[in-house]
């Protein structure tokens, strides 16, 4: 079968490679679509957790053996830990992720365990369905926030993380809902989801700021725009550097929430929040077409809503 190939550092390359096999616990899913996000932008920089040569693409959706249609949770534990027994296993010391640990969607067919697959309806677009891993982490960022509908809200970037947490927000009630993005299109899908303020940057100050894209920059941002007492969910990866004064951070008395993935639970309450995707915002690339797509976000051109890969 074709797939797209993370071959070393900076290196993405079309290759046949053989089946993955189906095992005892384990199913062959027929690839719809695969997300492009900021986790596998990141990773043409720098690999990170990744063991090359690895097919990536964790937010994945496509038809099982039988026919169905499905959604693939690509978090997965030891199983054995409290975490795991608690269905927190994003919290367990050996987690591990689809197309980060081991091969993922950006291929014609993948392996995933059965218990991965996770049911959609019919009458839900492929185009939708894309949404609902990056929406899965929104759900659980708005649960750890503590967030009600009488708080100032603002989301940092309005990538599909981002346009998950506007969504959820709105969903809530909240009625002062602002949204930081550079990107004109994104800016109108954030508007269209229920953000109430959209710019280029954030004006004014909110009781709660979620930051989806975690470069020094968007990190002070949030920070900045913070009211005192506030809180700050950060959920993005993009930087190490932290880019905020500390000092300040702690006269202002905010505090900082870390938000990693979700549970089950939260992914399956994010596939009837991603009917409120628009279809039209996902841009869909053939395999030959997806390193470009790829290179091009790294320059940092995110003109598009949501690219995924259409094997």
């Amino acid at each position: 079968m074709r797939a797209l190939v993370y071959t070393e550092p900076g290196v993405l390359e079309i290759l046949d490679v053989p089946e993955p096999g189906e095992g005892r616990d384990s199913v062959m899913l027929s690839v719809a679509l695969a997300g492009i996000g900021g986790s596998e932008v990141l990773a043409l920089r720098d690999p990170g957790a990744r063991t090359l040569p690895l097919i990536m693409g964790h937010g994945v959706v496509g038809t099982d053996p039988g026919g169905r249609r499905v959604a693939v949770n690509p978090l997965s534990g030891c199983d054995a830990c409290r975490f795991c027994r608690e269905d927190d296993r994003q919290r367990c010391p050996g987690w591990r992720m689809l197309g980060v640990h081991h091969d993922g969607g950006f291929a014609e067919r993948v392996a995933v365990p059965r218990a991965a697959l996770v049911p959609i309806p019919d009458d839900l677009a492929w185009e939708q369905a894309v949404f609902i891993e990056p929406f899965a982490n929104a759900v659980r960022a708005w649960a750890r926030s503590g967030g009600g509908p009488s708080d100032r809200v603002a989301v940092v970037g309005a990538g599909s993380l981002g346009l998950g947490c506007v969504a959820i927000a709105a969903e809530a009630g909240v009625r002062t809902l602002g949204c930081a993005e550079p990107a004109a299109a994104r800016r109108a899908a954030a508007k269209s989801l229920g953000a109430t303020r959209t710019g280029a940057a954030l004006n004014g100050t909110f009781d709660l700021v979620f930051d989806t894209v975690g470069s020094r920059y968007s990190r002070r941002e949030a920070i900045e725009h913070t009211a005192p007492g506030g809180r700050v969910v950060h959920l993005g990866f993009a930087d190490a550097e932290p880019g905020f004064d500390p000092v300040a951070f702690t006269r202002a008395e905010h505090t900082l929430i870390g938000s990693f993935v979700y549970d089950r639970a939260q992914f399956l309450r994010a596939i009837p929040l991603a009917r409120r995707a628009d279809p039209n915002w996902v841009t869909g690339f053939g395999l030959d077409q997806a390193p470009q797509a790829l290179e091009s976000f790294a320059r940092g051109d995110y003109g598009l809503v949501k690219a995924a890969v259409r094997p």
